[in-house]
């Protein structure tokens, strides 16, 4: 009864049959493959972009960031090492300082493969010719030869003291004399030979004698020691002691000998690798030792 109601309120074409046992089979089969189909039809889901992920960037995506890198490193200026200046193997630096008794010459050493020797011109005007045997009025005065490169320091006390200003200019010559490098030219003057005063000689009570003198006050490039000389007979010429100090101006000593008579003189002077000279010099003083 109750079925018979359910038929009439859905209608005859609704009405549910039960179907044997093998079409029912076929029939899901059937459905299974519509579903399939259908699936297949269907687009897949696209992925959310990034304005979709954050509203707050722009719709259109931009470069990458492997092309922003790239971009960023083209526009990045390549550095240009910074030119290293060549060293030019034929030049010499020289210094001529001006003192009391001579001139002081320094210079740098050669770098030229091919240098044999050292030789220094004088010349009363600034031209000096770098050729040799030098041409005048340049001359070499025979104090400056040297083989050692090394050895880059030489003196002139030649010729007499005056207010004469004196030009040099240094030379390096290979082994058959040709010019290998040259010093600009550089003036000098030769000065007086200064005054060290009076010497005090005198005896300790402990047997020593003290020897004092002025210091020297001229320029300090111009001054390498002391040379404490004594001797017998009137002559000071050998060196007792050497004193390094600039300011320090006294001495003591225990080498004398009692009751000999001795003489005295203390000398300042500039010493370089190729020469010495007499910057300032004492007075004698005689003294016997008790």
């Amino acid at each position: 009864m109750h079925r018979a109601h359910l038929d009439r309120a859905l209608g005859s074409h609704a009405r549910v049959r039960p179907m044997p046992g093998p079409g029912r089979r076929l029939l899901l089969v059937a459905s299974a493959i519509l579903v399939v189909s259908q699936s297949a039809c269907v687009p897949p889901l696209a992925s959310p972009s990034g304005s979709e992920l954050n509203p707050s960037l722009p719709a259109t995506p931009g470069p990458s960031l492997a092309a922003s890198a790239s971009a960023s490193l083209a526009s990045t200026p390549t550095p240009v090492p910074t030119p290293v200046p060549s060293v030019d193997p034929a030049a010499l630096e020289l210094e001529a300082i001006s003192c009391d008794g001579g001139v002081v010459l320094e210079w740098s050493a050669s770098i030229a493969p091919d240098f044999h020797h050292y030789t220094a011109l004088r010349s009363p005007v600034r031209e000096i010719e770098p050729l040799y045997p030098p041409i005048a009025p340049a001359v070499d005065w025979g104090d400056t030869y040297a083989t050692d490169r090394f050895v880059t320091s030489a003196v002139d006390a030649s010729i007499i003291p005056s207010e004469t200003r004196w030009f040099y200019r240094v030379m390096a010559y290979d082994v058959d004399g040709a010019v290998v490098g040259a010093s600009p030219v550089r003036g000098a003057q030769l000065g007086e030979v200064d005054e060290l005063g009076e010497l005090q000689v005198e005896a300790l009570d402990d047997g020593r004698t003290r020897i004092e003198w002025q210091p020297y006050a001229g320029f300090s490039r111009c001054f390498s020691s002391y040379r404490v000389l004594f001797g017998t007979g009137g002559s000071a010429s050998t060196v007792l002691a050497v004193v390094s100090g600039q300011q320090t101006a006294e001495m003591e000593t225990d080498a004398l000998h009692p009751e000999t008579a001795y003489v005295f003189r203390v000398q300042a002077v500039r010493v370089t690798t190729l020469g010495s000279f007499v910057v300032a010099d004492s007075e004698v003083a005689d003294y016997t030792v008790p």
